[in-house]
């Protein structure tokens, strides 16, 4: 192959990774894979631009936690029922 298809090739696998681990850590990991391999560098950034499924924001101290937290281990206020998702 040429050296040109390669580089486009490595381009690509590269923002398909990138955009798995983002989802990954968002909590849409499969968004994340389909984005990045149909997508590649603009899934990426669609992935980067995506709401946070995992963290919520404690009303009392405003720090990011677990959704499944039942306490801020910051502040120790009942956080559990709280529908605030973390916005970047």
């Amino acid at each position: 192959m040429e050296l040109t298809t390669w580089f486009w090739f490595g381009f690509y696998l590269i923002f398909f990774f990138i955009s798995s681990a983002i989802g990954y850590q968002k909590g849409h990991f499969i968004a994340g894979v389909l984005l990045g391999y149909v997508l590649g560098p603009i899934g990426a950034l669609l992935m980067y631009f995506s709401k946070d499924k995992k963290h919520i924001v404690c009303g009392a101290c405003q720090a990011e936690i677990h959704h499944k937290s039942y306490y801020c281990p910051k502040c120790n206020a009942k956080v559990r029922g709280q529908v605030k998702h973390l916005v970047k």
